[in-house]
């Protein structure tokens, strides 16, 4: 549990550098560039996603558990480059057809060209192989110098609207250079190529069934702001975006769990460890509920507030936007558990691809919609449906390995202090009248306070295991002094 636990501060505080860059980066691009560019990115942006979540041909998920099956170090290189053939294959056609497509485009066809870069970096993204193996400390260390020189680029050469094609390369480039670097401690270790074309072959099916998940998650990450951008304009998908990119920032605390507990729940499963598995599985259900619960009802309440601060008054559609999308936190938690550490680590790969196939065309059907009525908020709507569909259908799915009146009993805790914590943070809003960063940071710090001061009060086992954690390290140093 101890390389679990370290894995896990590494994806965190990488997870957390992708949260801070943009807090500062974020701002500052959305003021230089202006909200029309800002749309257009968003609106590119959303196209060349189509075509990198057929890069990746879901090998992240299906390559990490691969890899953690493997018992044998002599095994992991050749295991490795088979994985690796299929996946280079897939992604350089794909990459083959985005130049075509690139070059027979016209509107917008510099910021394409740029985005050959990212499409690249699908081709050499090995990350899963790192996460299989439970070692995450080089390639986030690596990762993190990458994201600041990001971060550094952009605020010494973006300087206003002229600047989005500069924009767009750094943010390319800075990608493509991260895949890169995480190959240095492979060739180091690894000599040569081996590959064996009978396992390479035997990959390609499950492969092919896995990839249909990101294929499929298409619709509602990127296919919904196409539609939106066609049927509105470049301006509200500029509004839906940002509200969406600061949604998803927060995610960080779910996709950590995920990336870190799944190898170690395919091990466990392999291992006829039930016990460990299911100790596992709960332990995901309290801490995503811990995590996601608070910032779903802070998030509601401080938008009001933190959009007009943060992005400027011309996104106030933002604000909407926001609180539509805050519930999809915790129910992509729960779907991230549902199908990943639950359905996938016990390779029931069909239904797992079903039940975001089924989710995607409800959201996809709504979103036509909704957009007609609504316009980008109907696409916020939209995109809700389509992780609580996701996260409803694979429970069903995933029903035999839990207990539906044990989860509940896990999560119901975190759901009351959330409200209650909500209910204060509302109050203060109505209650205080000055500057917006002074009502936000009391709003954060009152709910905060009410939020873990409900749970200890309660003895809540989470926040009692990490406080015991924590006196045992002060305990340890004194002693190391003394």
């Amino acid at each position: 549990m101890k390389k679990v636990t370290t894995n896990y501060i590494f994806v965190l505080l990488y997870q957390l550098l992708i949260i801070i860059t943009p807090i500062f980066t974020m701002p500052y691009v959305i003021r230089v560039l202006m909200p029309e560019n800002v749309g257009v990115e968003a609106y590119v942006s959303s196209i060349v996603q189509i075509f990198t979540a057929f890069a990746a041909l879901g090998m992240g998920d299906y390559g990490r558990k691969v890899i953690a099956s493997v018992k044998r170090e002599q095994d992991l290189k050749v295991e490795f480059y088979s994985l690796y053939v299929v996946q280079s294959f897939f992604s350089v056609i794909v990459l083959l057809i985005y130049l075509i497509f690139t070059f027979h485009t016209k509107q917008y066809q510099m910021l394409f060209l740029i985005n050959i870069l990212t499409i690249l970096s699908y081709v050499f993204d090995i990350t899963w192989f790192y996460t299989g193996q439970e070692n995450m400390k080089n390639i986030m260390i690596r990762n993190m110098v990458v994201r600041l020189g990001s971060m550094i680029g952009i605020f010494s050469f973006v300087k206003g609207p002229d600047d989005l094609a500069i924009y767009v390369w750094i943010n390319a480039a800075t990608l493509l250079l991260g895949q890169l670097v995480t190959w240095l401690p492979l060739l180091r270790k690894w000599k040569g190529f081996e590959i064996r074309w009978e396992k390479a072959k035997r990959h390609v099916i499950p492969v092919m069934t896995v990839a249909i998940v990101p294929i499929i998650t298409l619709i509602p990450l990127a296919l919904n702001k196409v539609i939106l951008g066609n049927m509105t304009t470049a301006m509200d998908v500029g509004f839906y975006n940002q509200a969406f990119k600061l949604m998803t920032l927060f995610v960080v605390f779910v996709t950590a769990l995920s990336t870190v507990m799944s190898p170690r729940m395919v091990k466990q499963y392999n291992g006829a460890k039930k016990e460990d598995f299911e100790r596992s599985m709960y332990f995901s259900f309290r801490y995503v509920a811990l995590s996601t619960l608070p910032l779903v009802t802070g998030l509601i309440a401080i938008a009001p507030l933190f959009i007009p601060l943060f992005l400027g008054s011309a996104f106030q559609s933002s604000v909407l936007n926001l609180q539509i999308l805050a519930p999809s936190l915790f129910f992509s938690g729960l779907a991230g558990i549902f199908g990943l550490q639950i359905l996938v680590t016990t390779g029931k790969n069909k239904s797992y691809a079903f039940s975001v196939l089924l989710a995607a065309v409800i959201s996809l059907g709504t979103n036509i919609i909704f957009i007609r009525w609504w316009g980008s908020y109907g696409t916020a709507v939209s995109y809700t449906i389509f992780m609580t569909m996701t996260c409803l259908l694979q429970a069903y799915f995933a029903r035999k390995y839990f207990s539906i009146k044990k989860m509940i009993q896990q999560i119901a805790p975190y759901v009351a202090a959330s409200l209650i914590a909500f209910t204060a943070e509302i109050g203060i809003a109505y209650v205080l009248n000055g500057y917006a960063v002074t009502v936000i940071a009391t709003q954060v710090f009152v709910g905060g306070i009410v939020y873990f001061g409900i749970l200890l009060l309660f003895r809540d086992p989470l926040l009692l295991k990490v406080g015991r954690i924590i006196q045992s390290k002060i305990v340890r140093k004194k002693q190391a002094e003394r």
